[in-house]
């Protein structure tokens, strides 16, 4: 009885999953075995970050730019941070494509949207779809640990959006929302 009813439930899952979502999303890959969204990021964005706490309260808001120049596997990605302020910084990060995910290996050259010098640093991004990545990093903040999630979506060719949240000793702290737009 027991295997008829979860062969039932089986089905109708899968029945209302397909009536949702009429295909699994596929991911394409360049001759390099990169996915195509990470491609369509290279270039240079510009834009505006808020930082958000806990209750909702703006923290504060900055200008960022983000470079990102893929070839071959090698990634590089240059932040510049409070743009136009005494307190403008630029970080490269450095990764690679392994097995179609974004490795950053682990470095003490990381800053923060801030701009604090952190240490520890290193991450992975992989492709969700073909306009969406998911990225899952670590870094130390002066004693203090902290990790992040954050979700970047392409919008379109010239238009993205990035959320995310900040973690501190395993204690969510703070959402950050990147609006930006391609400048070259």
């Amino acid at each position: 009885m027991t295997d008829n009813i979860s062969a039932h439930t089986e089905t109708l899952m899968a029945s209302t999953f397909v009536d949702s979502y009429p295909a699994i999303p596929t991911l394409s890959y360049n001759e390099f075995g990169v996915p195509i969204v990470f491609t369509d990021h290279c270039g240079t964005w510009e834009g505006q970050a808020m930082r958000i706490d806990k209750l909702g309260n703006l923290i504060d808001t900055h200008s960022v730019r983000v470079r990102i120049d893929i070839e071959g596997n090698q990634y590089v990605q240059t932040n510049t941070v409070r743009i136009d302020t005494p307190r403008e910084i630029t970080a490269q990060y450095f990764g690679e494509f392994i097995e179609g995910k974004l490795v950053f290996p682990l470095t003490d050259e990381v800053y923060t949207l801030g701009g604090e010098k952190a240490t520890h640093f290193s991450g992975i991004a992989w492709a969700v779809t073909d306009n969406m990545i998911l990225y899952s990093g670590s870094r130390t903040l002066g004693d203090v640990p902290t990790h992040y999630n954050e979700l970047i979506t392409v919008v379109n060719a010239n238009h993205r959006v990035r959320t995310t949240q900040l973690y501190e000793n395993l204690a969510y702290k703070l959402v950050t929302a990147i609006d930006e737009f391609r400048v070259s």
